[in-house]
């Protein structure tokens, strides 16, 4: 998708009301329903991180950092997800969860970016995709292993 598509997609979502677009993050939090004091304190925070180039709350490394400074502020109300557990969950040689003792946890079985520590020391945010040949194929072998039973 080319810059001007994404600017695109971005103007009807703005004028659909999906993105919030403010001069102030005090403008931008009433915008989204929020109390200003919180997203306001979440920036200056993020700030004081960017100008340590240390990011003690969540262990960003220091180029992943960035300063909210210029206006104009974008923002979207969403829900929480999570895309993947950096550590992952030990599993065994069937995919299966183990616990601290190197047990299986019966019926729990992980694949994917989950699975055995995939991105135990960093995530790999540059190399798009990387880890769906390791869903699909792990995947496969559960479904296979557990159709077998």
């Amino acid at each position: 998708m080319t810059l001007e598509a994404a600017k695109g997609i971005n103007e009807g979502l703005i004028q659909n009301g999906y993105i919030v677009v403010a001069d102030t993050i005090e403008e931008l939090a009433e915008g989204l329903g929020l109390p200003a004091a919180t997203p306001k304190k979440t920036v200056e925070r993020q700030n004081e991180n960017y100008d340590a180039g240390v990011d003690p709350d969540f262990g960003k490394d220091a180029h992943r950092l960035s300063a909210i400074r210029t206006a104009p502020f974008y923002d979207v109300r969403t829900s929480g997800y999570m895309l993947c557990t950096l550590d992952g969950i030990t599993i065994n040689e069937n995919f299966q969860a183990v616990d601290d003792n190197g047990k299986a946890i019966e019926g729990l079985y992980v694949t994917g970016i989950d699975s055995g520590s995939y991105y135990a020391h960093t995530y790999p945010n540059m190399s798009t995709g990387n880890c769906c040949g390791r869903s699909v194929t792990f995947g496969r072998m559960i479904g296979k292993t557990l159709a077998a039973k």
